[in-house]
């Protein structure tokens, strides 16, 4: 709950095995993730990967060395996933695999209105 209307929302905490406790997700500007991820040559999948990893990379403290698990770990408001969309289209016409990724991510299943417009939020299991 934020505490100021400007404010973005606390991270909520779940207890880690050891009983220390541990956040439960970490939000990161798609701005911000989306210059880490830039300079990438290549096409859609390319700038996924990309985008992924900068992800994988960031969080890296919290989460187990692993790739990304978009439906699972990934959340974002709907104007941020249609800017996220935009970026990886590039203007380029999705196909094949390109096209299951982007379709993935369009279908909702990464879509959470909690998530404040612009942030990433990544979900840590």
């Amino acid at each position: 709950m934020p505490r100021e209307p400007y404010e973005r929302p606390l991270p909520k905490s779940i207890a880690a095995p050891d009983g220390v406790p541990r956040t439960a997700y970490v939000d990161y500007l798609l701005r911000f993730v989306l210059d880490q991820s830039a300079g990438v040559n290549g096409g859609i999948a390319a700038r996924l990967d990309a985008f992924e990893r900068t992800l994988v990379a960031l969080t890296r403290p919290w989460r187990a060395a692993s790739p990304l698990a978009p439906a699972r770990e990934l959340r974002v408001s709907g104007e941020t996933l249609d800017a996220l969309l935009a970026w990886a289209e590039g203007g380029e016409r999705p196909e094949g695999n390109d096209l299951e990724r982007l379709g993935l991510l369009a279908s909702g299943a990464v879509e959470d209105h909690s998530v404040p417009e612009g942030w990433v939020r990544i979900r840590l299991m």
